[in-house]
């Protein structure tokens, strides 16, 4: 009875040891191969833009923004989110309504606005940080 004691214990010891290890052994695999994870930065608030339009009724777009990034990048949008809510809000208001119409159109969107963006940041710190910007909802009316 006093011998399987010990050995319980042992085991219980034991596993929480071994799946810390098994933990690091796969993050220092995920270092090994040079890929890091990428950073999402959620921009708040929404963006609420009027838009240019057809007719001589205003037009709105509202839609969440979140960057995506890398890890050594994020410290430097963050510093630099004046600038970069200034740009998307510029960018967003001179969108046609043909545009912002439609999926595809909306991936065009998506996809010229880091273009956008980027060309922006470089300007004012010489690095293109943003890989993607992300749409989290996108309504217009």
């Amino acid at each position: 009875m006093f011998r399987t004691a010990p050995l319980v214990l042992i085991r219980l010891f034991t596993l929480p040891i071994f799946l810390f290890s098994l933990l690091t052994v796969t993050a220092h695999a995920e270092d090994a191969s040079g890929k890091t994870p990428p950073v999402y930065i959620e921009i708040r608030p929404e963006f609420v833009v009027n838009f240019e339009s057809d007719t001589a009724r205003l037009r709105y777009i509202k839609t969440s923004i979140t960057l995506q990034t890398d890890a050594a990048d994020k410290a430097l949008i963050e510093e630099n989110m004046p600038l970069v809510k200034d740009a998307l809000v510029m960018f967003l208001s001179s969108r046609t309504g043909d545009q912002v119409t439609g999926a595809q159109e909306r991936e065009k969107t998506r996809i010229e606005a880091t273009q956008d963006l980027n060309k922006i940041l470089k300007e004012e710190t010489g690095k293109e940080p943003v890989k993607s910007v992300l749409f989290g909802s996108f309504l217009t009316q």
